[in-house]
């Protein structure tokens, strides 16, 4: 017994790349049109259990490989249907919506960019220009933690502050910069203070070089202070309507 496994959704006259490499037996992916939408898919056995990370390696890797060349829609991983259902409960009900998504990320691909302080010089440039940091790094440094304690939390509070501003400007400055060769943006939460941008850009395939000139720019103008890590070109994962 096997179901299909949807990767994604492309316009019914998609042409795939060749010699994808997908989920199943054969890790075979084909399409199932329906009018002007079409699924990606491939069969895999009912009884498989779905969700290891090699999935999810081959799951973005189809979709980054079309997206590559064409528009689509990455599905929530894993999505797995019976073939009718394809058509009758994914394609049929909803495909002026799919159309209308698709018109929308036509001629974009996704890129995400992540950057974070280099924590020794960016906490030498703090305590070099706040004097309470500077004092009480000077306090602790030769004192027992226990004797030092609320020594140590001041400094830990003023540390994470002063971060938190710079992260702030030099973000905003970062996406500034990069504005005029996106789309549209998808900023991302921040959990650490030491990171400084997290974000997704959908960005126009004849604008990805200037894109990538400019992220290129920024990283060596921030060399020593911040490290970029930039992925992409990728599917549209952070631009899918809900739902």
């Amino acid at each position: 017994m096997t179901a299909r496994y949807v990767y994604g959704l492309v316009s019914a006259d998609t042409e795939l790349p060749p010699n994808l490499d997908g989920l199943g037996p054969s890790g075979r992916v084909s399409t199932i049109a329906h009018e002007r939408i079409a699924a990606i898919v491939s069969d895999v056995p009912t009884d498989r259990p779905l969700g290891t990370r090699d999935d999810l390696i081959a799951h973005e890797r189809v979709l980054d490989a079309i997206a590559e060349r064409s528009a689509v829609l990455p599905m929530r991983f894993p999505a797995v249907v019976d073939e009718k259902g394809v058509v009758q409960e994914l394609l049929a009900p909803h495909q002026e919506r799919f159309v209308k998504a698709l018109e929308r990320v036509d001629g974009l691909v996704q890129f995400t960019l992540k950057g974070r302080y280099d924590q020794d010089p960016v906490l030498r440039e703090i305590a070099e220009a706040d004097e309470e940091v500077m004092a009480l790094r000077e306090r602790v440094r030769d004192l027992p933690e226990d004797a030092s304690y609320y020594d140590r939390i001041r400094l830990g509070e003023l540390v994470v502050n002063a971060m938190k501003q710079r992260r702030e400007a030099d973000g905003r400055r970062v996406l500034e910069r990069l504005q005029p060769f996106v789309t549209e943006v998808s900023i991302r939460s921040m959990a650490q203070p030491d990171e400084v941008v997290n974000a997704a850009f959908l960005v126009a395939r004849n604008q990805v070089k200037q894109f990538d000139d400019a992220v290129e720019e920024i990283g060596g103008d921030l060399a020593g202070r911040v490290r970029f890590r930039l992925v992409g070109p990728l599917a549209p994962y952070d631009f899918v309507p809900e739902g």
